[in-house]
């Protein structure tokens, strides 16, 4: 029988190279959450401007015209400037890109290194006003359901939603009132699904950095709004929740797309027409209200899973005295 024999055929324009970079090199050692970034920068933005150039052709001077255009309309909701997070997450995809090019010898250089990026002035930190948070938190109270809870756990403990939304009760020790944040879900593009499938997936992970991962003391009315949650639980479903089971989830159970919880918030907001934040910006406005009760900046930070933490059983105490009140309230009649 024969040798197989391969045949590859070399990439000549930037759109070929980067697609055969993201399906050989890319994808087979990312998270799909990674690859999805990758991938995202190449097909969204990079690929409709500048894919049909040859490799050859990609100089400094073309990929700073670019650079410079992206900054200035790259933003694909608005039309306007690009953030310069943004611009600075494209120009390393298409450095490390570009540097496999070279080494591959399909490009005399990787003109990348010779350019720059532009500064764009960065949007406001969107925080909740302390008369927001009341009517926020009045509403919650008063409707208190599945995904009612779940906002104001994302209030009161400055998790991430994908954070929230992929805890499972084996993740909580009630004995101790201490709360592990090991991993996180989202839904991401299923590029691999056929047809007639759904065009999405929610995936698991680990959290977004080694600091992510975190043991968090909750105080003790958020401990008694997981309580409630275990109840809740076993009401609808006729048993107990077991280690696997969500602690946030949803009408059947399982686990709480966080989209959905998303786009909830939103409309919440809507009709109480509270000025508009992304989900996000309650993580900001716990951060806020934390500083303004007297938590160091730096153990605010390990709370939130940007840095160590020496003292989160002290912290998330005063916090769960100063910042839920209304939650204890509200539990309590």
């Amino acid at each position: 029988m024969g040798a197989l024999c391969y045949i590859f055929i070399l990439p000549k324009t930037l759109e070929d190279w980067l697609l055969y970079w993201l399906d050989a090199y890319v994808k087979p050692v990312s998270k799909p959450s990674g690859y999805e970034h990758y991938r995202d920068n190449c097909v969204k933005h990079i690929i409709p401007a500048i894919g049909e150039i040859q490799l050859g052709n990609l100089t400094p001077r073309v990929l700073q015209r670019f650079f410079n255009e992206q900054a200035r309309t790259g933003n694909l909701r608005t039309g306007g400037p690009l953030s310069t997070k943004s611009l600075r997450n494209m120009r390393a995809v298409l450095d490390v890109a570009l540097k496999l090019a070279t080494a591959e010898e399909l490009m005399p250089s990787n003109p990348v290194p010779l350019t720059a990026i532009k500064s764009v002035k960065s949007r406001r930190v969107q925080i909740m006003t302390n008369d927001s948070q009341r009517v926020l938190e009045t509403y919650l109270f008063e409707h208190f359901g599945h995904k009612e809870a779940d906002i104001l756990l994302a209030l009161y403990t400055g998790m991430r939603l994908g954070e929230i939304c992929a805890l499972r009760w084996k993740n909580y020790q009630e004995s101790t009132g201490m709360l592990s944040v090991e991993s996180t879900v989202r839904r991401i593009s299923d590029i691999d699904s056929s047809p007639m499938a759904s065009k999405t997936q929610l995936v698991f992970g680990s959290v977004k950095t080694t600091s992510s991962e975190r043991e968090l003391y909750m105080p003790d009315v958020v401990q008694q709004l997981l309580k409630l949650q275990r109840e809740r639980f076993a009401k609808e479903f006729s048993r107990e929740a077991c280690d696997e089971d969500f602690i946030v989830f949803n009408r059947c159970g399982r686990v709480m797309d966080p989209d959905n919880l998303s786009h909830y918030f939103s409309r919440i907001l809507r009709q109480l027409h509270l000025e508009h934040v992304k989900f996000h910006a309650m993580r900001h406005t716990f951060a806020t209200r934390a500083i303004e009760n007297g938590i160091d900046v730096a153990t605010v930070s390990g709370l939130l899973g940007h840095a160590d933490v020496t003292t989160p059983r002290i912290s998330m105490c005063i916090l769960g005295m100063k910042l839920c009140e209304p939650l204890c309230v509200a539990l309590c009649r």
